[in-house]
């Protein structure tokens, strides 16, 4: 994802870190006032006295920096939870299958008894178009266009014969399935 100067500040701000730094150094001053999170970045920039060259070097520096660190939600903010088992157990996977280290990407693909279904892999997160979040230790992350659909959902993990593994809850869905592994 990249920051653009129609973006507000106070989203730029609790999702990119970072930039603070940036905007501080280069004498955008309004990160901290009370106005600043409704208005844009170019709209604050201006009201300091940015040149329209000025906002675009701004611009360039703080995606230069992000590129570099994923999005990383602050946990508070999570759009997902893992229960303790689930946290448990993806641990011990990827322990199992030599990928600690790596996170957890979460997607969406058409079937399932209620039209889509999860889709869980050990990944490495794309700076670019996913969006990361921390959950027990663990990274985890989407893509960016599953905002909506993913937000909210639990991640649950029961170990038993029959029925078992994993299941999302997730408030989103009009409809799931009795087995909490597919939705609409």
């Amino acid at each position: 994802m990249t920051v653009t100067k129609d973006m507000l500040i106070g989203e730029v701000v609790q999702n990119y870190p970072d930039a603070v730094d940036i905007m501080l150094k280069n004498g955008f001053h309004c990160v901290g006032c009370h106005v600043s999170p409704f208005e844009t970045i170019e709209q604050g920039a201006k009201g300091h006295g940015f040149t329209d060259q000025q906002v675009t070097d701004l611009m360039e520096e703080i995606n230069a920096k992000i590129a570099h660190n994923p999005i990383v939600i602050k946990p508070e903010a999570a759009p997902a939870h893992l229960t303790d088992a689930a946290a448990t157990k993806l641990k011990s996977l990827m322990q199992a299958e030599g990928k600690t280290g790596m996170g957890l990407r979460i997607n969406l693909v058409g079937g399932g008894c209620a039209g889509n279904s999860y889709e869980m892999d050990f990944d490495n997160p794309d700076p670019q178009n996913d969006r990361v979040f921390e959950s027990h230790g663990l990274k985890i992350f989407y893509h960016n266009s599953l905002h909506d659909q993913v937000k909210g959902i639990e991640i649950h993990y029961r170990d038993a014969l029959n029925g078992g593994g994993f299941t999302m809850r997730n408030p989103n869905a009009h409809a799931s399935c009795g087995c909490g592994k597919s939705f609409s």
